[in-house]
């Protein structure tokens, strides 16, 4: 099937040459051509919208949407963008209909290798798009983003590989924060840094100060923590109240730090309670900084 379509794309581009080319000299002689988007939306008759999106900063790319109704379209194939995984779907006037005036909330996934940073997205996404399976080297190695609508509000999810580790090349580090902060470009930024409720390890120590040096130092002010494998708290008895009394100082510190903003995920449980509960404390952040 995914053969098929992609046949159907590659004959649709072909087709679509010229015309992309008018578009994007037409952009360029308004604009600065790095930050020109050019895109090309065909309604076809079974449903699927084909999207030919063109922009010098996400590179090309192709993104299929199968609905009825514009405000329902959910991607139903992964994306290509230079090797890039990255799942969109359109931005037009009629599908930006969230509570920020249109606006995109870009929620960032940050933390150590092995946390749980892309099993997260997916319980936010509501469904499996992120690689997400165990294993002893990391699975995620490039930014990726899904685009998905949750209680009326544009959110651009962005699963990044662990940029926190020391063994990384700087060069490595600069790449994929740079990458991070591409994608960031649509709207205000939240940032949820993902923690195992059971573990903190040593590389887990400075991580603030590793975030800010990398984003900024506003970046306080814009960090949740996400503590994931919430199972474990509740095998235990425990809530995140009485974790945060039994937990080491420099934990709590770090929690201090981010203005005790926390949420607990089980991301083997499904249901949107703690996906609401996460996007109420997002709405926290962009009240207090006035991006709501």
């Amino acid at each position: 099937m995914l053969k098929l379509l992609r046949n159907k794309l590659l004959f649709i581009t072909k087709q679509m040459t010229r015309l992309l080319q008018y578009y994007t000299v037409r952009e360029q002689q308004s604009a600065d051509f790095r930050q020109c988007h050019t895109e090309l939306c065909f309604n076809r008759p079974n449903n699927f919208h084909l999207m030919l999106f063109k922009s010098c900063i996400m590179g090309s790319f192709f993104s299929i949407f199968r609905s009825n109704k514009t405000k329902d379209r959910q991607p139903v194939a992964l994306s290509w963008d230079r090797g890039l995984q990255c799942i969109s779907r359109p931005h037009t006037d009629e599908t930006k209909t969230g509570r920020h005036t249109g606006t995109t909330v870009n929620l960032v996934l940050l933390g150590m290798a092995g946390t749980g940073k892309s099993a997260s997205g997916n319980t936010i996404l509501g469904q499996k798009l992120f690689v997400s399976r165990p294993s002893s080297t990391p699975v995620t190695t490039n930014c990726q983003n899904v685009q998905t609508e949750i209680n009326g509000v544009d959110v651009n999810v962005i699963d990044t590989p662990d940029i926190f580790d020391d063994d990384i090349a700087p060069s490595v580090r600069g790449k994929h924060v740079k990458r991070c902060k591409q994608l960031c470009q649509s709207g205000p930024c939240v940032f949820v840094l993902v923690m195992h409720v059971s573990r903190f390890t040593d590389g887990e120590r400075d991580i603030m100060e590793k975030l800010e040096k990398a984003f900024g130092r506003e970046v306080r002010g814009r960090t949740i923590i996400l503590f994931t494998r919430g199972n474990d708290l509740q095998q235990a008895g425990m809530g995140l109240e009485d974790f945060f009394h039994s937990c080491q100082p420099d934990l709590k510190k770090m929690v201090e730090k981010c203005g005790n903003r926390c949420v607990l995920f089980e991301n083997n449980k499904s249901g949107p309670d703690q996906v609401e509960k996460l996007m109420t404390v997002v709405n926290t952040i962009l009240k207090d900084q006035n991006n709501l």
